[in-house]
């Protein structure tokens, strides 16, 4: 998706330029990065779709304020992205994540496969991240789930890989479960998901990462990474 170039500030700040002008371009520790996200991401708590609708708004402005991320209508191979999801028979599912961010390994006209990194917590997910910046896959299998592009509310937020120290550490997962017929009505706290999934760290996916674009050499290079 093209972003526009318009002669306006909107006004907006996503919490990614947020973190980063606190930064002021000087590397920090992933202790830095918890206690700044953690404080930055308060609001978003309640509403995580709201990181989304603040990238769509801030694309109203000039390029020079805008952050490196892209919205997109569709994944491709290689990227990390956020999205709102309704998942496909959720009331006979024990629990899914409503705002997953999903590492997307393959992808067909319908549906896609990737690592919801959420499924891990933050100090696992920055050992997956690392190796992912160093061109490997290197990620427990049970965070590998498919989804369904049309079971997708919105855009797809393209991170670029810069950002991905910061996107880890956002506390916007939510994962929910049935109760009673009622899909999606209850929460299924995080901590008991990854009690869950710690038992499975060393059944890993171990691949060379692929990196697909979306026709230009641009949108490949966003998600490469140092």
């Amino acid at each position: 998706m093209q972003r526009p170039t318009i002669a306006q500030d909107t006004g907006y700040e996503t919490i990614f330029e947020k973190v980063k002008a606190k930064a002021n371009g000087e590397k920090q520790t992933w202790l830095w990065y918890k206690n700044t996200v953690k404080t930055e991401a308060f609001a978003y708590l309640k509403e995580p779709s709201r990181m989304v609708q603040e990238e769509q708004a801030e694309r109203q402005g000039t390029n020079v304020e805008q952050d490196k991320n892209e919205l997109r209508a569709f994944p491709v191979v290689g990227h990390l992205y956020l999205f709102e999801y309704h998942a496909k028979g959720k009331k006979k599912l024990p629990y899914y994540d409503s705002f997953p961010l999903v590492y997307v390994v393959k992808a067909s006209r319908g549906e896609f496969w990737g690592a919801n990194l959420h499924y891990l917590s933050p100090k696992r997910r920055v050992w997956c991240i690392k190796r992912l910046m160093e061109g490997r896959i290197d990620i427990p299998r049970n965070c590998f789930h498919k989804y369904l592009n049309n079971h997708i509310d919105g855009y797809l937020l393209d991170l670029a890989s810069d950002e991905w120290a910061t996107a880890i550490l956002l506390p916007i997962e939510n994962f929910v479960r049935n109760v009673k017929g009622k899909a999606g009505r209850m929460s299924y706290t995080k901590e008991m998901v990854w009690e869950e999934t710690k038992g499975g760290v060393y059944d890993r996916i171990r691949d060379k990462r692929i990196i697909h674009g979306y026709g230009s050499s641009q949108s490949r290079e966003m998600a490469k990474g140092n």
